[in-house]
């Protein structure tokens, strides 16, 4: 599966904490920070096999896989670029300063003009004066003259009636996928065209997925709502840790909704995608641990369920990998009212421990419906609720008595799964259903 189908909404059948680690340590010998982290490095390669590196998907002729969104009379074409192609096209590397150009065209064929919200693209984008202060000791080239270069090539704020306006907005860089929405006002109305789009070069892990092979066609069940939560109650408690038998993290997730829609929706706030287990992002997960560097698609390992590891996992990182939220995410062989279905389990990093089973691992929050809870309230602020519930099926635990993932980290939780079925256009809280299943009880 490549970022093409994500981009045609494919996706599915439609669309560590610092290292000081208590290990022995004898005169002469290495830190017990520096065996820590060797110990990483040794366990990730080990996972990382002889995998080759991701071929290069960037074409200096960018504008040719541009996206284009009709609504009445008026077009947008918009992608973005990778660091690749921003270096060739601005002649500076705007990435190695955290700038990502997106390159719009608006074609307005109405009888009235249109205004650019350019907060719709980036709510913190820079303007071509601040990018090129950013670079004025860099290359012969004038302060001024860099000045005029980036302002005319920005894109005009004013689309004119029968009229067609092109350039790019300077936005805040995404390595591997980007969520954003061009939106268009005049005094009566407003137009939005939302865009998500695969950094090209990027290798996200659910690119090795077939996922138009997971199920033969007459085994994939679509049912109703009451027979979804029957089929969530009798899922496993948890997931399977890496020996594929051993309970893992709880199965604590269900999103409704198709894989383009739910990875827009999460972009959005914030998550990112993760890369594939690979020589250079073992590498670049090491660097994050040992010198504190933020890592913000870093790898994840595998835990699985329907025989499989996770289909898709997103994160949300702190100052390094050490500290991160996290979701893994499987389809299911059903779907609700022909949408699809995914389970999975979503869980906080925060810190890492050594273990006997894998040597050195991230340790989980306890309290591992507060990372649902996370989620849930992520969903909300992005407006993309249609529906929220409640099923049994993980079984609760307290911290008394509390249960143990694969790792041997200790959890407790109501024992409940959230179900989030996303809304296919924005929903405002007050009008989210609460559907009367379960009902969480607070710790």
């Amino acid at each position: 599966m490549n970022s093409s189908l994500i981009a045609q909404g494919y996706m599915g059948r439609s669309l560590t904490i610092a290292c000081k680690v208590n290990l022995p340590v004898h005169k002469g010998s290495m830190s017990a920070t520096c065996l820590a982290h060797t110990v990483i490095l040794l366990i990730f390669l080990s996972l990382a096999g002889c995998a080759t590196p991701p071929a290069q998907m960037e074409s200096m002729d960018y504008r040719a896989r541009a996206e284009t969104r009709v609504e009445g009379g008026v077009s947008v074409s918009a992608v973005v670029l990778s660091p690749r192609e921003t270096e060739h096209r601005f002649d500076i590397p705007l990435a190695k300063k955290g700038i990502q150009p997106i390159w719009i065209e608006i074609d307005n064929q109405e009888d009235r003009e249109f205004f650019l919200m350019l907060l719709s693209v980036d709510p913190e984008y820079f303007s071509p004066s601040e990018v090129a202060w950013m670079f004025r000791h860099q290359g012969d080239e004038s302060l001024e003259d860099r000045i005029d270069m980036l302002v005319n090539r920005h894109i005009p704020l004013i689309i004119p009636a029968h009229g067609k306006v092109s350039g790019y907005v300077y936005t805040n860089l995404d390595p591997g996928a980007k969520a954003y929405a061009v939106e268009m006002f005049t005094e009566q109305d407003l137009l939005s065209f939302e865009f998500i789009q695969i950094v090209p070069g990027f290798e996200a892990d659910f690119m090795r997925v077939r996922f138009e092979q997971l199920y033969p066609e007459n085994e994939v069940q679509d049912l109703t709502l009451s027979q979804l939560r029957e089929y969530l109650e009798t899922l496993p408690c948890c997931v399977a840790g890496g020996n594929r038998k051993t309970p893992g993290d709880p199965l604590n997730l269900v999103i409704v909704g198709g894989g383009r829609h739910l990875l827009a929706t999460f972009v959005r706030r914030g998550w990112d995608l993760t890369e594939t287990m690979r020589g250079e992002t073992v590498w670049r997960t090491v660097a994050s641990s040992l010198f504190r560097s933020l890592y913000r698609t870093s790898p994840v390992s595998p835990l699985y369920l329907f025989d499989r590891k996770q289909d898709f996992a997103l994160q949300k990182t702190r100052g390094t990998v050490h500290e991160r939220n996290h979701l893994r995410l499987w389809l299911a062989p059903i779907t609700l009212a022909g949408r699809n279905v995914w389970v999975g389990q979503i869980s906080r990093d925060i810190g890492i421990k050594p273990v006997s089973n894998t040597m050195v691992t991230h340790k989980i929050d306890p309290l591992v419906d507060e990372a649902r809870l996370y989620l849930t309230l992520d969903a909300l602020g992005a407006n993309a609720l249609q529906a929220i519930g409640y099923v049994k099926g993980v079984g609760s635990s307290t911290r008394e008595a509390p249960r143990y993932n694969y790792t041997k980290d200790p959890y407790y939780t109501d024992g409940l799964r959230v179900v989030l079925i996303l809304a296919e256009e924005r929903q405002l809280i007050d009008s989210i259903e609460y559907l009367p299943w379960e009902q969480v009880i607070q710790p």
